[in-house]
């Protein structure tokens, strides 16, 4: 073996792993040249399965926004209802004049006007989130595709009054089909809320765990670049010297 023979053979070794580090600095990934091959396989099945679960995140998070909508436009719904009622009660007094009573049911109708026009427009992202029939909606849930319904009201009665007269009693009807639509609108909004925080969880660990099995270590891989280039460069020296040495030797023996 001349001398120059064994530092050729490191130097090879030393330039496969120089070229390793190189290419795992410059595309951030761990899995490449020469990585194990069980890492990379795991690493894109939990990467997958993370970025599915932070989809469901996403997904429920719109169906949470339309469940705050239907909210808000019940909650304005009942306001009204109460105004309604009131004003029925209110025209049952009988020391009501002409003036009174015609005021009376002209806010009536106003009121009522107000209530069958939310119910019937409110909407949300163009969908009809309300009306006099139920409304619900179909939601995924988990990575599996699997879905959940949720229900924005179970139909609100339209209020159609045509005057002051027996508005109370029209008026409680409506008060407690907006009571029961908040309770769907409740409810689902909590377990809206379990699914999401369970995706989003599921997604941070998978994604993190991922990143573990297929991210560079870019400190580790740096020091290891470092140390192999000056192996690398020592080797080259090395050799060319070696090579010196033996070139020297022929010159003598002839």
């Amino acid at each position: 073996m001349t001398l120059a023979l064994y530092p050729a053979i490191k130097l090879g070794e030393t330039s496969a792993k120089v070229r390793r580090s190189i290419s795992r600095l410059t595309t951030g990934l761990n899995i490449l040249a020469g990585g194990p091959v069980g890492d990379m396989s795991q690493g894109v099945a939990l990467n997958a399965t993370g970025k599915t679960n932070k989809q469901v995140v996403s997904s429920t998070q719109v169906a949470l926004d339309l469940l705050l909508t239907a909210e808000s436009a019940l909650i304005e719904l009942a306001a009204l209802a109460t105004r309604l009622k009131e004003i029925g009660i209110a025209d049952t007094n009988s020391t009501n004049d002409a003036a009174d009573t015609a005021a009376l049911n002209a806010e009536a109708i106003s009121v009522s006007d107000s209530i069958d026009a939310i119910v019937t427009t409110a909407k949300f992202h163009n969908i009809a989130i309300l009306g006099t029939s139920a409304k619900t909606f179909s939601v995924t849930r988990d990575v599996d595709g699997n879905t959940t319904s949720i229900k924005t009201t179970a139909g609100i009665t339209a209020t159609n009054v045509t005057d002051a007269t027996g508005s109370n009693s029209t008026a409680d009807t409506a008060i407690t089909e907006i009571q029961t639509s908040l309770g769907h609108v409740s409810g689902h909004s909590t377990s809206l809320g379990g699914y999401q925080n369970t995706a989003n969880a599921l997604a941070n660990i998978e994604l993190e765990a991922a990143a573990r099995l297929m991210d560079t270590n870019f400190a580790i891989e740096t020091a290891k670049l470092m140390k192999n280039t000056l192996i690398q460069k020592y080797a080259t020296n090395m050799i060319s010297k070696a090579n010196e040495i033996e070139e020297n030797k022929k010159l003598l023996i002839l």
